[in-house]
């Protein structure tokens, strides 16, 4: 017979049993992988359609202003089609007298420039003084290039001649996307908007018409004031008799879409092409074309565009500079009325995500420095 066994012994932990490694299993449903794939294509397609993508984003702005018209005109108990053939007879009218009348007088001045430019070029470095390390400079910059040579001037020629023709398809290509979102516009939004639901359907509904009221509000204000600015710069030019009044005039007004650089970049021309009459006739150019520039944001500006905007002075700069970073000159002019559009947005998307009261915060400074909204 065994002794009897301890009592320790009876009690003694048994040996450790080593684990055996756990397995993670991993498992990605098939859903997932192809929403996934499906994201990064779209991301894909909306980079390589990204300058398509921007010709048909202004050409929005421009069919949601011509659909203000054509409201109008529907609310006047007109047929809509008659609406939409007088709109658009009347865009095409408009567009062909101002090329009839303008291209013409262009060429001519383009052609006298031309001739005229080595003698411009003397008389602008004759009126800078010799004391300026800036005529100096200019000089230098200027002699090296072989002004009598045909070659440079026949690929400079041709250079511009491309990115003119360029420009001017892109142009070409808006108005017809435009004229397309004017006509079809309608049946495809409500096409897009029966993806939604209900109560999202009809916050797509405000929202459309909040944003439209803006983008309205800023091409129509936009055209008039370069209309304005292009008047003035002429008057101006022509009483000074400075060469190619007809074509900085033109300049002036298209790049008054840029709010503040474009008013530099051209303040530029027009300034050297006056020095080469005077140092007073620049002087004086330079002194119009700031009071002018003074008027224009502080009394027309918020006079045309009302209280559509609504954005300080700093906010279009950054939000200018931001547009031309990301995507060019066309990013530059979709930038102020995207940016307007975020009260809208804000109001009926982001209001129940944020704290009480923001909203309507926001609503009241803008109240404060801009008055209540029209």
């Amino acid at each position: 017979m065994p002794p009897p066994m301890a009592t320790s012994e009876l009690h003694a932990a048994p040996p450790p049993v080593a684990e055996a490694p756990q397995r993670i299993d991993l498992c990605i449903p098939g859903g997932t992988i192809i929403k996934v794939f499906a994201a990064l294509l779209c991301a894909y397609a909306v980079y390589v359609l990204w300058p398509l993508l921007l010709l048909v984003f202004l050409a929005l702005f421009l069919s949601v202003t011509l659909h203000a018209f054509v409201g109008w005109l529907d609310s006047k108990h007109m047929k809509h089609w008659v609406s939409l053939s007088l709109v658009i007879s009347g865009l095409a009218t408009v567009l062909g007298v101002g090329i009839a009348l303008l291209v013409p007088a262009l060429v001519d001045q383009a052609a006298t420039f031309s001739h005229r430019f080595p003698q411009l070029r003397a008389d602008t470095l004759n009126q800078v003084p010799l004391s300026w390390g800036i005529r100096t400079n200019l000089a230098s910059m200027l002699d090296t290039a072989n002004w009598s040579a045909a070659d440079p001037w026949l690929s400079h020629c041709m250079s511009a001649g491309g990115i003119a023709l360029n420009g001017l398809s892109e142009i070409a290509l808006v108005l017809v996307i435009a004229l397309y979102l004017l006509i079809d516009g309608g049946k495809t939004y409500e096409w897009l908007l029966a993806f939604f639901s209900p109560l999202n359907r009809r916050k797509l509904r405000i929202t459309g018409q909040e944003i439209s009221k803006v983008i309205f509000g800023y091409v129509s204000g936009q055209v008039i004031t370069s209309v304005l600015v292009m008047i003035f710069t002429y008057l101006v030019l022509s009483v000074l008799h400075v060469p190619g009044a007809l074509t900085l005039s033109i300049l002036a007004g298209i790049l008054d879409v840029l709010p503040i650089l474009g008013f530099i970049i051209s303040t530029v021309p027009a300034f050297l092409i006056a020095l080469s009459v005077s140092s007073k006739t620049a002087l004086v150019v330079l002194i119009l074309y700031l009071v002018f520039h003074v008027i224009e944001n502080y009394f027309i500006v918020p006079k045309v565009y009302g209280k559509n905007l609504r954005l300080s002075t700093l906010t279009v700069l950054l939000g200018l500079l931001a547009g031309v970073l990301l995507a060019g000159i066309p990013g530059s002019l979709a930038a102020l009325p995207v940016i307007a559009s975020y009260a809208a947005i804000e109001r009926i998307w982001l209001k129940p995500f944020l704290r009480d009261g923001v909203s309507e915060k926001h609503e009241l400074q803008k109240d404060k420095v801009f008055g209540e909204k029209e």
